[in-house]
């Protein structure tokens, strides 16, 4: 399993209960998101170990392996699973090798809501989908214009992309 090892941005009560939110999840579940992950991708992540930090800031994966991960200490715990989830989505894509005119979004999509299913369930799956349409009008567009594909669909898909890539 990787390790995923989760940092405060600084010494304060609030990062360090959510720092250690974001171990338990990861201690909890992260062997299972990894290999779930593999199975809808069938890509591995490739790193070892992966820092990230925990801080009062937009999520974001990182641009490239040697790049931080950032997360957002305030999110509720469904929320820091689900938004963890999305950030290595990110970063098992790292190897593939795509254009900057295709929207990332749409591209891990194609998996991402599957993955999220199987892990935590279809109730969990669009409380997500909702919270992440509910942050800008990119993810709406790219959750729009995904979601009307059936799951096989999608799977298909995401095989023609990486024959592509």
């Amino acid at each position: 399993m990787t390790l995923l090892r989760f940092i405060p941005q600084f010494e304060d009560p609030d990062l360090l209960q959510a720092t250690a939110e974001y171990e338990e999840i990861w201690k909890t579940d992260g062997e299972r998101i990894e290999a779930v992950f593999m199975e809808h991708t069938g890509l591995a992540l490739c790193e070892d170990r992966i820092a990230v930090i925990v801080y009062e800031g937009m999520s974001f994966s990182g641009r490239n392996p040697v790049d931080l991960m950032r997360l957002r200490a305030s999110y509720t715990t469904d929320v820091k699973k689900g938004t963890l989830i999305h950030e290595l989505a990110h970063r098992f894509t790292f190897n593939v090798n795509y254009k900057a005119t295709v929207d990332e979004h749409e591209i891990i999509n194609l998996f991402l809501c599957d993955v999220w299913v199987e892990l935590y369930g279809t109730d969990f799956a669009k409380q997500m989908v909702k919270h992440e349409k509910s942050l800008n009008s990119l993810y709406v567009a790219a959750w729009e214009k995904i979601l009307v594909l059936s799951k096989e669909v999608r799977q298909e898909k995401w095989q023609q992309f990486l024959q592509l890539h």
